[in-house]
């Protein structure tokens, strides 16, 4: 006749442990990458919304060459984030519009109000654009008057 040993339900103290490591282990290593994958979103944004202000300002003044009317660049900031673009008018009339990434946040400080263009495409005024992205770090982009030269600074 077999004896039966009455097993107590439940896990030992060094499965308990070693569970726990092993999950600690690979929540390290998802956490790690998760920031580094947030980093590098937020790098590649700034670098896009770079390049599309830059498209935007020169799109802008090629269409007032084009169609010989004035136009403005306005600025739209917001200290929430969600409502930050850049909009052409001409006329009265809204020719175009960029929107930014969430996240990332016009700077108003000595930044103009509006980019004034006239009808030969030429910008009357220098100014510098300058946001923030999700990180923080702030990105800069230079017009100097009367040319067409703008310029990306990191």
């Amino acid at each position: 006749m077999y004896i039966l040993k009455q097993r107590n339900k439940g896990f030992t103290m060094v499965e308990v442990v070693l569970v726990l490591g092993i999950i600690s282990i690979l929540l390290t290593f998802s956490l790690v990458n998760l920031g580094g994958y947030r980093k590098i979103t937020s790098k590649i944004d700034s670098e896009i919304l770079s390049n599309s202000i830059l498209n935007f300002i020169n799109n802008s003044k090629e269409y007032c060459r084009d169609n010989k009317i004035r136009g403005h660049i306005y600025f739209n900031s917001d200290n929430n984030s969600l409502n930050n673009s850049m909009t052409l008018n001409c006329s009265s009339e809204q020719i175009n519009k960029l929107l930014f990434p969430e996240g990332f946040v016009l700077e108003k400080e000595r930044m103009p109000e509006e980019i004034l263009i006239d009808s030969r495409g030429i910008t009357a005024s220098s100014c510098t654009i300058k946001f923030s992205d999700r990180e923080g770090k702030i990105h800069e982009i230079s017009m100097c008057v009367g040319t067409e030269y703008v310029d990306i600074k990191n």
